[in-house]
């Protein structure tokens, strides 16, 4: 298990992703319209084999729900769903649907809405659009609603030696 200060060493080390560039519209808290360039220089390009072809550039599934995952992170933020001392975790996803490949050069816009909230649960559902044409559909995806701290490591309790000591 790795200690606080290991943490935050690999989170310089390398930076999360952040797969979000702009809002477009926020209607709190409702609903939020995120956007995502899709550009050739990112990392998930860089080792593309010569003539890998249009299919070779599909963006990858993981990252473009990891895309509308962020925008919905922020849907819940920004609207004020939880408490400002604890962050939004997804937890379940139904009913996702990839229709079509988005490539670079395309402008990701991810819809999301929220569908119910309850204290410290969420749901949202939405969808990714590009070019007129949706590549991501999603049924729903729940969020829960943690306190950072109970998110980072514990110390191990101190080792004892046979007399309790």
């Amino acid at each position: 298990m790795l200690d606080h200060s290991q943490v935050r060493e690999r989170l310089r080390q390398r930076p999360p992703m952040l797969l979000l560039d702009t809002v477009r519209e926020f209607t709190p808290p409702d609903s939020l319209v995120a956007t995502k360039a899709i550009t050739g220089g990112e990392d998930c390009y860089r080792d593309m084999p010569e003539g890998a072809g249009i299919d070779g550039y599909a963006y990858p599934s993981v990252l473009l729900l990891e895309s509308f995952g962020q925008a919905v992170s922020l849907l819940w933020s920004l609207a004020g769903l939880g408490p400002p001392d604890e962050v939004p975790l997804m937890v379940g996803i139904r009913d996702l649907v990839h229709a079509a490949p988005a490539v670079p050069g395309d402008v990701l816009e991810h819809h999301v809405r929220l569908s119910h909230h309850s204290g410290q649960v969420g749901e949202f559902t939405g969808e990714t659009r590009t070019a007129g044409r949706t590549v991501l559909t999603v049924g729903s995806i729940l969020v829960v609603s943690r306190s950072s701290a109970s998110l980072l490591p514990t110390a191990p309790a101190p080792l004892q030696d046979k007399d309790g000591r």
